[in-house]
């Protein structure tokens, strides 16, 4: 590893493929990234997602962490169980706990259910109106499809279950690592009043609210390099 680059970690999303930050070029030149890929053919907890990914930093201290949506409770756990290891978090579209109660209860109700199998491409464009801005080029939404084609639904279910026993709010006044949110008032998934909850509660909190869909990583406008090297304000401009 090139000694004078940052290590970031990157904790995926409910896909649990670690494969999306392919719209993020620049920071595999300027970051030393560590994708974390989450088990897809087993149940976990996480605590074990957290214990997974303080193995991946066993050489490391005081590391960035990125982490989206379902991945923003594994990194603030990490940061509260291990903080000499995380000196930073940026926290995108994510909650500690999540506010659309009969949204997440019906999906881990059903989630139990579903099929060892990838999702019916058939779905996509339902997909597409809860994830992604309308501003996210075809190119990304194809790469998108492609690099998730293989999550079995068995393990989305079973992360919706995970999400609707989560509840970090009581514990956030003790995660001291500072943390910079990203709560996009766009997003279909994630509603932006969960990311305020984070900045208000969280101590050492800042919050950014650019227009964005729930997938921001993939969005156009982001450079996510550009926003951990503090270069982008705060006001949701970019």
């Amino acid at each position: 590893m090139d000694a004078v680059r940052e290590v970031l970690l990157y904790l995926p999303g409910i896909d649990g493929t670690g494969r999306l930050l392919f719209a993020q070029p620049r920071l595999r030149s300027e970051f030393h990234v560590i994708n974390l890929a989450y088990p897809q053919d087993c149940h976990h907890t996480y605590d074990d997602l957290v214990m997974l990914s303080a193995e991946r930093l066993t050489p490391f201290n005081g590391v960035t962490v990125l982490a989206e949506s379902f991945g923003g409770a594994v990194g603030m756990l990490l940061a509260l169980q291990f903080p000499y290891r995380v000196k930073r978090l940026m926290l995108v579209n994510t909650f500690a706990w999540y506010p659309r109660r009969l949204f997440i209860d019906i999906a881990a109700l059903v989630g139990r259910f579903f099929p060892d199998r990838p999702a019916d491409p058939m779905w996509q464009p339902w997909r597409r109106h809860f994830i992604f801005d309308k501003e996210v080029p075809l190119e990304h939404l194809q790469e998108w499809w492609k690099q998730t084609a293989d999550v079995p639904l068995a393990a989305m279910g079973h992360r919706c279950e995970l999400v609707s026993r989560l509840d970090l709010r009581a514990r956030l006044s003790h995660l001291k690592t500072p943390t910079w949110v990203l709560a996009a008032p766009n997003d279909r998934i994630v509603p932006a009043v969960a990311g305020r909850f984070l900045a208000r509660h969280i101590p050492a909190c800042r919050i950014w609210q650019p227009p964005l869909g729930h997938a921001a990583l993939v969005h156009p406008h982001l450079d996510v390099a550009n926003w951990l090297k503090g270069e982008m304000n705060g006001s949701g401009t970019f």
